[in-house]
């Protein structure tokens, strides 16, 4: 096994172009999505989706609520802070012509396809099923209102933030030096920071609300933004690639710790004081539950970043297979999932079982058609 010295000195001298141990993380990352939108599928009181098959109150959704909350912390965040990771060499490699116009072609076709058929196409087979709407495809489609990105607000966000990127580049054209690691104290005060930030927003924007056109959940959005950041930075000092053990270990003891606080704190104040009490407004659960998200988040990133390049920075034949194949596992999840929902739906099982027995099926399928369709001519230009 490669030593973190190692691993890092061959990034630095370009011997080893990809970090395999990354590309493996973003797959979990992808499939952990997907388990999230089945979750809610199958009963979970918080969150949307195309279809969902019922919805369980309290107690017993404690357990989708809790792995609902855990999972949010950090999966979606540490894929933009990923994202950010990488945006630099792209654009020092491309330029800032070519920089944007591989993002439009990666990003914005994808958003063009979807948005123009597959997304009305899933809606309409989710109305044959419910009996909504009673006409043809071309009938429902000519009544189609667009509310929203969908999942592709993620994709939407990254375009954003390329953009935002490449305006940065044009201010300020050389390249940033590379800062060392932050300290342990740094990092813990970086994670107050956001989740004060994350709380003012909740103020406005409670867990829960959508922005009616971009589907963005602004009450996550400081966490998202101060990550991509985050990752354009590491990328200049290598971080991914030299994080210290002693450092993953010391923040993987703090995820424990913090998820010791929100077993015996958070969870009974949502069974006992309602869900609405964290989501938002100018409440002591709302604050604490900020604060607690953004610790434990970035806790997990850390442990898992260092555990990952450790234990999993290589790849079979398989592995390469899904981390090729995540981005464009991402974009078709929707008719994967809702497909395989509305299939299942005349089993006859409590909701958290059904959940049980379709969650590998669709993570499957979802990674196994995205491979397949990547093997379409000229398919990998764009997914």
């Amino acid at each position: 096994m490669q030593s973190t010295s190692e691993i890092g000195s061959k990034i630095l001298v370009g011997a080893s172009p990809r970090l395999l141990f990354v590309d493996n993380l973003r797959t979990v990352l992808i499939g952990l999505v997907f388990l999230v939108h089945l979750a809610i599928t199958y009963g979970s009181p918080v969150g949307a989706w195309y279809y969902q098959e019922g919805v369980l109150t309290m107690p017993s959704a404690a357990g989708y609520v809790v792995f609902l909350g855990i999972a949010q912390a950090f999966y979606m965040g540490l894929l933009f802070l990923l994202s950010g990771y990488f945006t630099p060499a792209a654009y020092d490699h491309k330029g800032s012509k070519k920089f944007m116009t591989d993002r439009l072609i990666r990003l914005g076709i994808p958003m063009v396809v979807f948005l123009g058929f597959v997304e009305p196409a899933v809606d309409y087979v989710v109305t044959q099923v419910k009996g909504s709407f009673q006409g043809s495809f071309l009938a429902y489609y000519g009544k189609y209102l667009f509310f929203g990105y969908g999942i592709l607000w993620f994709i939407l966000a990254l375009l954003l933030f390329a953009v935002a990127y490449n305006t940065w580049r044009h201010i300020k054209p050389k390249p940033t030096a590379p800062r060392a690691f932050p300290s342990n104290t740094k990092i813990f005060g970086f994670t107050m920071l956001v989740g004060a930030a994350s709380f003012a927003v909740r103020l406005i924007f409670p867990i829960g609300y959508y922005s009616p056109l971009f589907s963005f959940q602004y009450c996550f959005f400081p966490q998202y933004i101060a990550l991509f950041i985050v990752g354009l930075i590491a990328f200049r000092g290598n971080w991914l690639a030299t994080i210290p053990k002693e450092t993953g270990k010391l923040w993987t003891k703090i995820a424990v710790a913090a998820g010791a606080v929100y077993a015996l704190i958070i969870i009974p104040t949502i069974v006992t004081g309602g869900l609405s009490t964290i989501l938002g407004g100018f409440r002591w659960q709302s604050a604490l539950y900020a604060f607690w998200e953004q610790l434990f988040g970035i806790a997990v990133m850390i442990g898992l970043t260092v555990w990952f390049r450790e234990h999993a920075n290589f790849q079979t034949s398989i592995m390469k297979a899904l981390s090729d194949s995540s981005f464009t596992a991402y974009i078709v999840q929707v008719p994967v999932l809702v497909l395989l929902a509305l299939g299942f739906q005349s089993l006859q099982l409590p909701l958290m079982l059904k959940f049980a027995i379709v969650s590998p099926i669709g993570v499957s399928l979802c990674f196994l058609c995205a491979y397949l369709i990547r093997k379409l001519p000229k398919a990998d230009r764009v997914l």
